[in-house]
Formats: C-alpha cells, sequence, structure tokens
C-alpha cells in the first residue's frame, strides 16, 4: 500500500551557496557568521515577497520553493542585485557572494522538507553558477523564456550526480542592459574590422600621384637591375660551357645578342619612364 504520508507535487526549487565559504570562515568566523546572518534573513524576506517558502538553511545553503518558476527567477535577481549592493560597501577579501540555482521539477514532500530529483538538479545547478550568478534548468527557462526582461545564454549540457542523463542548463543575465551594451560594441567593433580594409584601399588610392610615380619608378629599375644581373650570369654561363666543349666554333654570342637586345629596349623604356615623371 502506498504511503499516504508522502506526497508529490511539481515546484520550483530555488537552491544557494555562499562562494568562497571555507576561506571566508578562515579569514575572520564572527564576522563571517554576522554577515551571513545578515545575508540569509534578507533573503528568507525576499523569498517571502515573491511568494516562496523557505525550505532549510542549513550552514551556507539555502533551499526553498516557488509555485511558479517567474517568482523564483525574480526573486533571484532582486536577491543577487540587493547582496552586489551591499558587498560593494565591503572590503574585496570579505564579499560574500552567493551562487544560485534554479529548476523545475517534481518534488517529494515530507513533514515541510523536498527531496528528489528535481532538488538535486537545483543543487547541481547551484554549484556551476558564477558568483553572485544565476543558472537554471531547461525546464526552468522553458517556463520564463518570454516573460521576464532578461538574457539568457546557454551554457551546455552538464553532469550531476546520481543523474542519468546530462543536464541542460542556461545563464542568466541579470543586467540584460549591460549585456545589449557589449554586444552592441561587440557589433560595431566587427562592422569597423569589415570597414577597415576598405578604407584603407580608399586611402591607397587618393595618394599623390607624384609619389605613385615615384614607386613606379622605383620599382621599374629595380626589375631592370635585376634583369642585368640575371642577363651578365647567364651570359657568363653559356661562355664557360662554349669554353669547356669548344671544337673550334664560338656561339655563345648569338644567345648574348638576342637578350642584350632585350635588355636595351627594357633600358629605353626605364628611361623613358624615368623622364616622363619630371
Amino acid at each position: 500500500m502506498e504511503n499516504t504520508e508522502i506526497k508529490r507535487k511539481l515546484a520550483a526549487i530555488f537552491c544557494a551557496d555562499v562562494k568562497g565559504y571555507v576561506r571566508l570562515m578562515q579569514d575572520d568566523e564572527a564576522e563571517t557568521v554576522t554577515t551571513i546572518t545578515t545575508y540569509r534573513d534578507l533573503m528568507s524576506a525576499l523569498i517571502l515577497q515573491h511568494h516562496g517558502r523557505v525550505v532549510d538553511s542549513p550552514g551556507d545553503n539555502l533551499l526553498a520553493e516557488f509555485s511558479s518558476v517567474v517568482d523564483a527567477v525574480q526573486c533571484a535577481v532582486s536577491i543577487q542585485k540587493e547582496l552586489k549592493a551591499r558587498n560593494d560597501k565591503l572590503p574585496q577579501h570579505r564579499r560574500m557572494e552567493f551562487r544560485i540555482g534554479i529548476n523545475l521539477g517534481d518534488v517529494i514532500v515530507k513533514e515541510n522538507r523536498i527531496y528528489g530529483d528535481g532538488v538535486n538538479i537545483a543543487a547541481r545547478l547551484e554549484t556551476i553558477a558564477e558568483a553572485g550568478g544565476i543558472c537554471i534548468s531547461r525546464t526552468a527557462y522553458d517556463q520564463i523564456e518570454d516573460k521576464l526582461p532578461l538574457g539568457y545564454e546557454y551554457i551546455g549540457e552538464q553532469t550531476a550526480k546520481n543523474l542519468q542523463k546530462p543536464l541542460r542548463a542556461y545563464k542568466v543575465n541579470i543586467w540584460p542592459e549591460i549585456h545589449a551594451s557589449k554586444s552592441l560594441k561587440s557589433g560595431m567593433a566587427k562592422i569597423s574590422r569589415r570597414i577597415q580594409p576598405f578604407a584603407s584601399h580608399n586611402k591607397r588610392q587618393k595618394q599623390d600621384p607624384q609619389t605613385t610615380k615615384q614607386k613606379k619608378i622605383l620599382k621599374s629599375k629595380q626589375r631592370f637591375m635585376f634583369h642585368l644581373k640575371a642577363y651578365l650570369g647567364i651570359i657568363g654561363f653559356l661562355f664557360l660551357i662554349n669554353i669547356l666543349s669548344y671544337n673550334g666554333a664560338i656561339w655563345f654570342h648569338w644567345p648574348a645578342l638576342g637578350w642584350g637586345l632585350f635588355m636595351y629596349l627594357h633600358w629605353l623604356k626605364t628611361s623613358y619612364t624615368t623622364r616622363s615623371s619630371r
């Protein structure tokens, strides 16, 4: 017979803990306990304001449930913004930043406590969230995708202890206006990189005509000198072969004359170009 004391329900599970809690305790136990007590009271009050219920809060953890994913995410955003404002007033090494994970799933309710994979998934999401950030499951994302003015970033499939299937997770952008500003800057940078080659091309086209002519003359002279060196090298090579294979006939002067005519025409062209640019 089924145990009538155990009930099941669908809930939005909210799980939070402190990033670097052990370090904070080692640094100053008394101050850490004071801060986390204050922060936990603030979080509990905001959870109640958003129609949620605190289930448990052992150590640096806090577990809550909501009947609405929208309420749970709105509450998480309010908490992170409020905690950030308070942390900004503290020294960097004493700031207490919470990570929050939210999942929509089936849970077992017994004596005001909740159990099951729905809770385990929320706990896993909390561990992969950034300090001061929020991470939600795919089931939660499907419920709020178009309902809240927030940004969401898919961070891939995550593994979770005792879960057979990988967990699809999303990062919640608490400040979408900052995200939009970064996206705009990124887009402008991409456009700038695409325009730059065209601007450089136009700049080259607008160069001083006299400078362009001087460059053409320099290139023409460089080509002539290269051909002259090649001509002399080839004539020397042919002369050497002619001597080594001499059988009473001199023949290397014929190709030398042909190359010489080519070099003479090249020289005339280079001289003409130089004179016409003056």
